[in-house]
């Protein structure tokens, strides 16, 4: 049945590969599958108001490029929401290429430190089973005087630690704005407390027309809008215990053992306001037009 999150739903895509992968089951048996793994979420956006304009796929930057992980595929998977009933061992989503040899077909953020890039996607209705994708339109963008603090939100994204068997469809989420610059609130990170989780990363983040103003006052008006893009969670290292003491380590021809430590997601996240990917897509159009 559909309701109001289907149109951002269906905007929002599941980027990932396929793995082998060992799957456990409560009763003790191990079956091996070929999943669909997510590594991050996506957000299809157009260039323009006409929708024969060829959309663009934006994420985080480092879903497509981390160098600190030693991460850069030449390929990755897309899933759409409306393949949502198709498992994710029987459905692997379309290829799309990010690089070929020498020639990269992503774009980053014009600035180094934004971590935002995107893909032009060029792709047929045999692919995607729709003649025109759908995509968040520049009239749905918000503004950063929706951006405040307590401001109620809603995000979309593909978590990993729910499994894989629950990775077919965008989750929706609910947070609030944590923390925001009060002098550079359009280019800077700001902050959510929604359970932030990996694959998390490049899903989109939507301001609730409801709840307390900046002022303090309750209101109910206006729109759901965009107002930014998931680009990192907050993790917290502690070591395991037992008995009151670290547990320890001991590694071939180490005397010192090293201590195991436990991340735990502290449910913090970062956002990439959406002027940065106003920004990001202006980019594109300015090389269409050379």
């Amino acid at each position: 049945m559909a309701g109001w999150i289907d149109r951002w739903r269906d905007a929002t895509v599941a980027i990932g590969q396929t793995q082998q992968a060992e799957i456990r089951y409560a009763n003790g048996r191990v079956v091996h599958k070929k999943l669909f793994i997510v590594v991050g979420t996506g957000v299809i956006f157009g260039l323009q108001n006409d929708p024969s304009e060829p959309p663009c796929l934006v994420t985080a930057k480092h879903v497509f490029r981390d160098s600190h992980n030693h991460w850069a595929p030449s390929r990755l998977q897309l899933r759409f929401s409306w393949f949502d009933e198709t498992r994710v061992n029987q459905y692997f989503g379309i290829g799309i290429t990010l690089k070929r040899g020498d020639t990269q077909y992503w774009i980053a953020h014009p600035n180094a430190q934004v971590d935002l890039a995107c893909l032009p996607l060029s792709l047929s209705k045999r692919q995607t089973g729709r003649s025109t994708l759908p995509r968040v339109r520049f009239g749905d963008f918000g503004t950063t005087q929706e951006i405040y603090e307590g401001a109620s939100l809603m995000l979309l994204g593909y978590a990993d630690p729910v499994g894989p068997d629950l990775l077919a469809k965008a989750l929706v989420r609910q947070g609030i704005v944590s923390w925001v610059s009060p002098t550079k609130p359009e280019s800077t990170l700001f902050w959510i407390d929604g359970h932030i989780f990996p694959g998390n990363s490049g899903g989109p983040v939507f301001k609730v027309p409801a709840g307390i103003d900046r002022d303090g006052h309750f209101a109910t008006r206006g729109d759901m809008s965009f107002v930014g893009i998931v680009t990192q969670t907050r993790i917290h290292q502690i070591p395991l215990t037992a008995g009151g003491r670290e547990i320890g380590l001991t590694f071939e021809r180490k005397k010192i053992p090293e201590t195991i430590l436990s991340q735990n997601y502290t449910g913090i996240g970062l956002a990439e306001p959406a002027v940065r990917v106003q920004e990001l897509l202006s980019t594109v159009t300015k090389r269409k037009k050379r």
